[in-house]
């Protein structure tokens, strides 16, 4: 899986210094995550992205009404929305460096048919942790020029 350098994590164009996640892989954001993140972490995506907001919850396979309830509500997602929240950063980190820090042209290739994903478009498969993982090795392999 790609892992970003703290100084990567910091840079103001990218979206995991947006939504202010602590340096990946650290306690800090274990804890946060398991804490729970704000609900407002939706809107600071949407904003920096440009994708509506119902779009960036189905992406990440999270129910809409869940999120509604929790803005109502607590106003933290609950830990395993933290979590889907998190790796489609993750990814979305990983296709905006791919496309050299070109948001509008990844964001294009996440949202249509690849055929070295079986003709599904990568966001789609983002909802899960296997799905993530596919679309970060294929990431991965076209950074390297191995065209799959």
């Amino acid at each position: 899986m790609r892992m970003f350098t703290p100084a990567q994590q910091r840079d103001e164009s990218t979206l995991w210094h947006v939504v202010s996640f602590p340096p990946e892989g650290s306690i800090q954001l274990l804890e946060l995550l398991k804490q729970g993140l704000p609900t407002d972490v939706i809107e600071n995506i949407h904003q920096w992205t440009g994708i509506n907001k119902a779009d960036i919850v189905q992406i990440a396979g999270i129910s809409g009404r869940q999120v509604s309830r929790r803005k109502n509500g607590p106003k933290t997602l609950s830990p395993e929305q933290s979590e889907s929240i998190a790796r489609l950063v993750r990814v979305m980190n990983a296709a905006i460096a791919l496309f050299e820090d070109d948001k509008d042209q990844a964001i294009h290739w996440l949202t249509h048919p690849v055929r070295a994903l079986g003709q599904t478009a990568p966001a789609s498969l983002i909802s899960t942790e296997s799905g993530a993982i596919a679309v970060l090795n294929l990431i991965g392999r076209l950074e390297h020029g191995v065209f799959s």
